[in-house]
């Protein structure tokens, strides 16, 4: 407890030091959140780009393979149909009205934005060159039509190889190149997101990394320590940095419960500051404010750790010695009466208090019953000159006094 105080007092951390900027950390806090939500929109976008383009290059491979089966399948009801099997003329017309629908999608005709969906290698592949892959389909789709249109045996002989030879060495080749053309692009692509994804996952894994070492750390120290400046206030004098009354009851109740628990003596004890009001009245507030501020200081340094001194008025105070006896407490009274009739400061007048000591004792019921009898053994000691400390070791009849004269062995006469 005292160790606390001590460093209170020489960091010298004050509320301004540790108040919180809320409209920077909200700032702070907003922007970190909207770089985040700006690098899941982009995954998501990112994810939704990849579905699209895939459904994509899935369609045009299946439109390209149902082309194949469309061209085969126009070569054999040709051949149905050339043979003298006129039942096929109808399904070879739909077969070539299938075959014509499924290029125009393919080719952008009639949706330009169809057609600025293929590469630039499908686009040469399909448009470009001496024989461009839909010119070839085209021409492949019109012998058939001539060839269901033809009216003499010659003109459906002629038709009738061009389609075969279309069908069979032309067209056959060009769609195979096509669906492999597509299928390589699809993996190029499939590549470049992937890629973009890595780099999108290396910028979320830094974006985290800088927004926990330069928002959420700082915010979650900042927060701590204005917590625990909380703390302080709550449980401080803030004229003294000693602990303030509420604080000492609670620890004195629990070194009291302990004590009686186990059967481990706890000493109380209530000082003064003699005459502290004349010293008000002749110097001042300010210089009062002071002298109660150095009998916290010099109080720091004298107590255990393990002690608690509380200021519980204006200038009175209370002091809880955990596992310390009679013979103890009155060293430790005496060291602090002691300390301040000793001390010196040029910028402060010279101060002593008086201090009454008592010990729990079986009949103790509640902590009140033994500051009680420490603030009557004080009572005795102002009675009794000031400057001196003064015991109850049992009922209140039963006191021991002892002036400022001290024996070398223990610093204390009876």
């Amino acid at each position: 407890m005292i160790r606390a105080v001590k460093e209170t007092k020489t960091t010298g951390t004050s509320l301004p030091d540790r108040k919180i900027n809320a409209i920077r950390m909200a700032i702070a806090y907003a922007g970190g959140v909207a770089v985040m939500a700006l690098l899941f929109l982009a995954a998501y976008f990112l994810l939704d780009n990849i579905v699209i383009d895939q459904r994509s290059t899935a369609q045009r491979i299946h439109i390209v393979e149902q082309q194949r089966m469309l061209s085969q399948r126009i070569a054999l009801l040709s051949t149905d149909l050339y043979v003298g099997d006129t039942s096929t003329s109808e399904a070879l017309q739909d077969a070539v009205t299938q075959m014509e629908r499924s290029q125009d999608i393919l080719s952008g005709k009639g949706d330009p934005a169809v057609a600025r969906q293929l590469t630039a290698a499908e686009h040469e592949l399909y448009f470009v060159g001496s024989s461009p892959l839909d010119a070839e389909v085209r021409s492949f789709l019109d012998d058939a039509r001539r060839f269901i249109g033809a009216t003499n045996m010659n003109a459906g002989n002629e038709a009738y190889r061009a389609l075969q030879h279309h069908s069979r060495d032309l067209l056959l080749p060009a769609l195979d190149r096509a669906a492999a053309l597509f299928a390589e692009q699809a993996d190029i692509r499939i590549e470049q997101a992937r890629k973009a994804q890595q780099f999108l996952l290396i910028a979320l894994l830094i974006a985290l990394a800088l927004e926990a070492m330069l928002i959420f750390r700082p915010m979650v120290t900042k927060i701590r320590r204005y917590n625990a400046h909380l703390y302080e206030m709550a449980t401080r004098d803030p004229l003294t940095g000693l602990a303030n009354q509420r604080h000492f009851n609670e620890y004195a109740n629990r070194e009291f419960r302990l004590a009686r628990r186990t059967a481990k003596p706890l000493s109380m004890a209530v000082c003064d500051i003699d005459q502290f009001q004349q010293i008000n009245d002749k110097h001042g507030r300010a210089v009062g404010d002071a002298v109660l501020r150095r009998f916290g200081e010099l109080a720091a340094r004298i107590l255990r750790d393990t002690d608690i001194i509380s200021r519980v008025g204006g200038e009175e105070f209370a002091l809880a010695l955990p596992v310390m006896n009679l013979h103890g407490a009155m060293i430790i009274a005496e060291k602090l009466r002691r300390g301040m009739a000793e001390n010196k400061s040029d910028n402060l007048p010279p101060f002593t208090i008086s201090v009454g000591v008592a010990v729990s004792e079986h009949g103790d019921k509640k902590m009140e019953d033994l500051l009680q009898r420490a603030g009557s053994a004080l009572q005795v000691a102002k009675a009794e000159g000031r400057n001196r400390i003064s015991c109850l070791s049992g009922p209140p009849e039963k006191k021991q006094s002892h002036s400022d004269a001290v024996s070398q062995d223990t610093g204390i006469t009876s």
